[in-house]
């Protein structure tokens, strides 16, 4: 016998106005809608959600009274194994590989992928059959599947690794040849056609039935700067196009679905991670509903390549658990975590490790897997899920009324989408209203970096096709300015005016903008007795720039005096931490002012020659 357990017992019925109204009092003045954020779609993400917001089942994106957006075709997952644990090896020799995969499969990932790279500059350095005998010697392929990402000939790989495979194993094979005619094509890579990586899944599926052979991969879009509805979007325009392929050589939209694994990247922001993915199954679903068919997406996401960063590359572990989480809770099939260094170079095994326990803790201790879908019916998720397939749809319209995502390439649709919106996340991080830890925010001058051997960080060929979607690392911008600071140990005098509860407030401010340029800062917390000890400090510090730091009503009467008696003093560049100005002050630094801007007119000054 079962007893009722009223969890809300004892408390109060809440009451929306009243939570407003204690909302708008923690707010101290500023409006409510400070509390809205907003995605680069234009997508509000409120800070409360209640029934109301949930949509309504008949008139979502996906199927009328269907669930597409659950994790898989299963309602029940293995609680050992909720999702795919899948870890990336570049390891150059295909030994070498061999054996860092075996080591990874002993330590708990499930599955493996292997990058290719003729060059050996980021990736196996395999081609003919014999390298991949020797890349899955000891693999269960039955148990383990083995994944390709071959950009230089995906085809040619796909291939080869069909026959390394032992004759005998094909029929349980599990494999993922992930040929992306449309991701390489995105990449600036040759790739192979649309036509022959369909010929190819014909031919391979009777020999290889629990294989994938094609994939959907948007992370380009989404490494190039995207946003999240123009991710989704191309996410879905190339599935349509592969069932297109398909369906000319006879392959039917089920066959083909069968045979695709669509990628999405994750970022850290777990709420629009869970509903990007819950997203990406809804628009599916109406896709293969109009092809009459019902069946599920497979779905991988892979962490985020532009948010890691090189320079205070641990905060990247918290980055990529985040993004961990949000995949898991979103209902991804397969997820993959890159390495806290990848950024730097090719991971070591303290990285890689790191990499796969993120993955193991969130399964084995945090119990993600045990609720078949977290996120459903949270108002929150439903409803931002939705407005994110709502924001996605017309331009997967957009892009079908071009002609397909081949041709919306061809034309540079998709390309412009992109270019606009990392656009304007440059512009939010050079101002920090985009904010990034240890990179435009409390940077660490102290560092000392991880040593990583020597091999690109990306397999984005050096030059391109043209209509290639470069890709970026949003920390890029201001990590260059580290570089250039290094050979230079730059320093900023913080002249501090009045007392320290007067000017402490603009001196950490000032501080932690200057040093997110690699510009040390002096002088933060020493409260002057007049302005001859100003003038004395200034001197011993050596420094050529100077920020002056107080509040506003010491600004009015000690700033214009101070900022000219330096000048005198030799300082040969003065900012103002505020917006007071004065004949002497060259230049101020406030909160929404382009911060970036700033530290480069910095650094070129200390580069000019005395």
């Amino acid at each position: 016998m079962t007893h009722p357990f009223a969890l809300a017992s004892g408390f109060t019925n809440p009451e929306i106005p009243r939570w407003q109204e204690l909302a708008e009092k923690a707010l101290k003045g500023s409006p409510f809608e400070r509390l809205i954020g907003q995605t680069y779609d234009g997508v509000p993400v409120r800070p409360l959600y209640t029934s109301v917001d949930a949509p309504n089942p008949a008139e979502q994106t996906g199927v009328a009274g269907q669930a597409p957006f659950i994790r898989g075709a299963d309602s029940v997952r293995d609680a050992f194994l909720p999702w795919d644990v899948r870890q990336t090896i570049l390891t150059p020799d295909p030994q070498a590989a061999n054996q860092t995969a075996l080591y990874d499969l002993e330590r708990g990932v499930s599955s493996l992928e292997f990058v290719i790279d003729p060059t050996g500059n980021c990736g196996v350095v395999a081609s003919r059959v014999a390298d991949f005998q020797v890349l899955i010697k000891g693999i269960f392929v039955a148990l383990a599947t083995v994944a390709l990402d071959a950009p230089a000939d995906p085809l040619g790989a796909a291939r080869a690794l069909a026959d390394a495979v032992p004759e005998g194993d094909r029929a349980t094979a599990k494999l993922a040849f992930n040929l992306d005619p449309l991701a390489a094509r995105m990449n600036g890579q040759t790739g192979c056609s649309l036509e022959a990586a369909a010929g190819f899944a014909a031919q391979t599926q009777a020999l290889f039935p629990m294989a994938t052979c094609l994939r959907a991969d948007a992370r380009p879009v989404h490494e190039g700067g995207g946003s999240e509805a123009q991710e989704l979007a191309v996410l879905i325009a190339s599935g349509i196009a592969h069932l297109r392929a398909g369906e000319a050589l006879g392959l039917s939209a089920a066959a083909v679905n069968s045979t695709l694994l669509f990628t999405l990247a994750a970022g850290p922001d777990v709420v629009v991670e869970i509903a990007k993915q819950r997203a990406a199954r809804r628009l599916w679903a109406r896709v293969l509903d109009a092809c009459g068919v019902a069946a599920p997406m497979r779905l991988q996401a892979v962490t985020s390549g532009r948010m890691q960063t090189k320079r205070d590359p641990w905060t990247n572990i918290l980055r990529a658990t985040c993004a961990c989480f949000g995949a898991a809770a979103g209902g991804a099939d397969v997820i993959t975590v890159l390495p806290y260094s990848s950024a730097l170079g090719l991971a070591d095994e303290n990285a890689r490790r790191i990499a796969r326990n993120t993955q193991l803790i969130l399964q084995e201790e945090s119990h993600l897997g045990r609720v078949t879908d977290p996120a459903g019916g949270a108002w929150a998720m439903e409803a931002l899920a939705e407005d994110l397939a709502q924001a996605a749809w017309p331009l997967v319209q957009e892009i079908e009324r071009a002609g397909g995502l081949p041709t919306a390439l061809d034309q540079g649709l998709v390309q412009a989408w992109v270019a606009q919106t990392r656009a304007a996340r440059v512009r939010d991080i050079a101002k920090r209203k985009t904010q990034l830890i240890g990179i435009n925010i409390y940077a660490n001058l102290d560092e000392v970096l991880p040593a990583t051997p020597a091999i690109a960080a990306t397999s984005t060929p050096a030059t391109p096709l043209p209509g290639a979607i470069p890709p970026m690392r949003l920390a890029q911008d201001f990590e260059a300015l580290r570089d250039r600071a290094d050979s230079l140990s730059p320093k900023i005098f913080l002249a501090t005016l009045g007392a320290l509860a007067k000017f402490s407030a603009r001196a950490g401010f000032a501080r932690n903008a200057f040093e997110a340029g690699g510009i040390k800062a002096l002088g933060t917390d020493v409260a002057h007795t007049d302005q001859a000890a100003l003038i004395a400090a200034f001197k011993a510090s050596g420094a050529q720039l100077v920020c002056l730091c107080g509040d506003d009503a010491t600004y009015e009467a000690q700033a214009s005096e101070a900022a000219a008696a330096l000048k005198a003093a030799g300082a040969t560049q003065i900012w103002l931490a505020g917006k007071f100005q004065a004949p002497a002050i060259d230049r101020n630094l406030f909160a929404g002012a382009d911060i970036l801007a700033e530290l480069t007119h910095a650094i070129t000054l200390l580069e000019e020659p005395a």
